[in-house]
């Protein structure tokens, strides 16, 4: 029987999430985040953003 193998991808790096549309700087997070279905309002331009990394 074959064991699973988990890759463990430990944060190293921090960057910023910038809005699509205005460029302002809207989330904070590492390169080890996964995210699915987060939405955030833009307090410059006023549009909502999913968030997709």
């Amino acid at each position: 029987m074959m064991k699973e193998k988990y890759v463990v991808n430990f944060p190293t790096k921090r960057e910023w999430y910038h809005c699509p549309n205005c460029g302002k700087k809207l989330a904070i997070y590492d390169n080890a985040a996964k995210s699915n279905g987060v939405y955030l309002l833009c307090k410059e331009c006023g549009k909502e953003i999913e968030i997709k990394i």
